[in-house]
């Protein structure tokens, strides 16, 4: 049982991730890959990721333990947005970090990567490095479309809970198994028959929802804000059978009906380009059009521009599912 205490400035400070943290992904991913009570998602998943692993992702594996536990500098707090900002970080860990997180948990003979970790060894650091970039390349990359609009349903679903019940409102909806009941946050977690307790003093929270787990998982470490990962909310699946017809896409073309999809929670230019594996441009030129039709909105600030879907585009989004999935 994980426990989180909350002050009332904590309440001001929650947080959601606008998009997927890469090094959360990869720690996350990887850990489903050797999870036996998985949601069907996360099992459908690894049905088409696992053939993917390579042996150059070797060194991400030895840091998930059998339990499905990882050390906290596998997902440190990250400046910049993007793949390689992640792994610089990741790789730049002090040797101590390392050593204190690894030693209390090894046996006494450890393989040779093992040990050039915890001394602070050039060659594995790289090695950790190229194995999750060589994760999120092979393995992450070909569902990253499916598994961020998960993650995007999931936060458009959060807003409306803000919206319309508060903070209370918020904190009682994310998932049946997490309660709240001010000022405590309880959930159930991979943590056996102990209690966890975690008392923010200030620090905020961060939450984290995922395809991939089904239960919480909880990081609560020295000077850093905590993150609480709990499971995404269930979506309808669609339609398997690949003669069954995409109206949306028949109507905007596939793409453009992807861009609008991945709407369902806003994001920037940039944040579409990565999430949808199409260039800036494209993105720009599809996002051009789909304001021009009044299916989305786009605020400028700070050089920065943010896409959101308008009333119109809801229903649309509805019943194009309702359809996929009816026909």
């Amino acid at each position: 049982m994980i426990r989180v205490h909350f002050t009332a400035a904590d309440l001001g400070r929650i947080t959601f991730p606008v998009e997927p943290h890469p090094l959360w992904e990869a720690a996350l991913a990887a850990r489903a890959l050797g999870d036996r009570s998985i949601t069907p998602t996360a099992r459908r998943w690894r049905r088409s990721a696992a053939p993917r692993v390579q042996g150059s992702m070797r060194p991400l594996f030895k840091l998930i333990s059998p339990g499905g536990l990882f050390p906290d500098f596998l997902t440190p707090e990250v400046g910049a947005p993007g793949l390689e900002p992640a792994v610089e970080a990741l790789t730049e860990t002090p040797s101590s970090v390392i050593r204190d997180e690894l030693e209390p948990w090894l046996p006494a003979e450890i393989d040779r990567y093992m040990r050039g970790l915890l001394e602070g060894g050039a060659g594995s650091r790289r090695a950790l490095g190229n194995a999750v970039r060589d994760f999120h390349q092979q393995v992450l990359m070909p569902s990253s479309a499916e598994l961020q609009r998960r993650y995007g349903a999931d936060l458009g679903i959060r807003s409306q809970a803000l919206l319309h019940g508060g903070i209370d409102g918020l904190l009682s909806s994310l998932h049946p198994d997490i309660e709240w009941s001010t000022p405590v946050l309880t959930t159930y977690g991979p943590t056996e028959n102990r209690t966890v307790d975690i008392h923010l003093n200030g620090r905020g929270l961060e939450l984290y929802p995922s395809p991939l787990v089904t239960s919480c998982l909880a990081l609560d470490a020295p000077n850093r804000r905590p993150v609480l990962v709990y499971p995404c909310a269930d979506l309808a699946e669609p339609d398997a059978d690949p003669t069954t017809t995409d109206a949306l896409a028949d109507l905007l073309g596939r793409t453009r009906a992807a861009v609008l999809r991945s709407l369902t929670h806003p994001a920037t230019t940039t944040q579409l380009s990565r999430r949808l594996g199409i260039s800036l441009a494209s993105t720009s030129d599809h996002t051009r059009i789909l304001r021009a039709a009044g299916l989305i909105t786009t605020h400028r600030t700070q050089g920065t521009a943010l896409h959101a879907l308008t009333p119109t585009a809801r229903p649309l989004l509805t019943r194009a599912t309702r359809n996929e999935l009816s026909g």
